[in-house]
């Protein structure tokens, strides 16, 4: 069985890979950031939208398919970033859904923010309507409308921490401001919550979606507060932490908590987090790779 995945250099792709190489499965990896090659894993290096032939074969004559590669970035202001959100989350998703024969199952990475966070404490179940409250949630909001009418899985994670977390999500950021002695910086409220999955929990829960259909929520059920994932920070680093409370941006959901009764339908599972151990290891990796740097 031979599965692509795009978007396979980045956070959930490298876990993703890692799991379907380690069940035997043959991978294409398809990402615009070079990979080292490994024993089952053939690496393209392409972007989705520049029509290369060797993407477009794997695409075509894969036996399952995952896209994952797009512009994430809940909080990404910079220059041009709805260009890059348009081109890389709509563009680039159709262009994978055009080449993937209908036959073929496809999972497709969608968000947690096309909800626009909890709504009064209740966890959010894949029937609510969307509130995409910014540019980001509104082109995942746009990639899931494509694939209407195929044989997709469009999967929701909420927020997926461990090692090789992207460097502008909070753990990460939290880390490295206690190792340098600034403040972490909070927004909203220590006491807003964010439903924590682990990532190689969220990888397994992924090849275990394949061939399902609809879409699905992918996280644990269970909120953590910004108050407790700063305090594991501290615990981790061994340092006494000092918190910056700001406003938050409009786009920034107030609290997020999966509903995971599909989920555990489709896998038979649900993923439980223990955020101590997820943030040793998240912490224990960024050493690692600023060792290597």
């Amino acid at each position: 069985m031979t599965v692509v995945v795009t978007g396979s250099a980045g956070f959930i792709g490298r876990a993703l890979t890692a799991t379907l190489l380690a069940a035997g499965r043959t991978v294409i990896g398809v990402d615009r950031v070079p990979q080292p090659p490994r024993p089952g894993l053939t690496v393209l290096t392409a972007d989705l939208l520049d029509d290369d032939e060797l993407v477009r074969a794997a695409l075509e004559a894969a036996d399952a398919v995952y896209h994952l590669a797009g512009c994430p970035g809940v909080r990404d202001d910079s220059p041009g970033i709805a260009w890059r959100r348009h081109r890389d989350n709509v563009l680039a998703g159709a262009r994978v859904l055009a080449a993937v024969p209908r036959r073929v199952p496809v999972v497709v990475a969608s968000s947690s923010s096309v909800y626009g966070g909890a709504r009064h404490g209740r966890p959010s179940a894949e029937t609510d309507r969307l509130r995409p409250l910014g540019g980001y949630a509104r082109s995942k909001a746009r990639l899931e409308a494509l694939c209407a009418g195929r044989q997709a899985t469009i999967v929701r994670p909420f927020t997926v921490a461990g090692e090789g977390q992207r460097a502008d999500m909070a753990l990460a950021v939290w880390l490295e401001a206690a190792l340098a002695g600034r403040p972490l910086r909070v927004l909203g409220s220590l006491e807003r919550t964010r439903d924590v999955t682990d990532v190689r929990q969220a990888a397994r829960a992924l090849v275990d979606l394949m061939g399902t259909r609809g879409v699905v929520n992918l996280g644990t059920g269970r909120g953590h507060s910004l108050r407790s994932m700063a305090a594991a920070v501290a615990a981790v680093t061994g340092t006494e932490v000092r918190l910056a409370v700001e406003a938050a941006p409009r786009a920034e959901p107030g609290d997020s908590l999966a509903d995971t009764r599909r989920l555990r339908s489709l896998i038979g599972w649900t993923p439980e987090t223990d955020l101590l151990d997820v943030v040793r290891r998240q912490h224990a990796a960024s050493g690692v790779l600023a060792g290597a740097a």
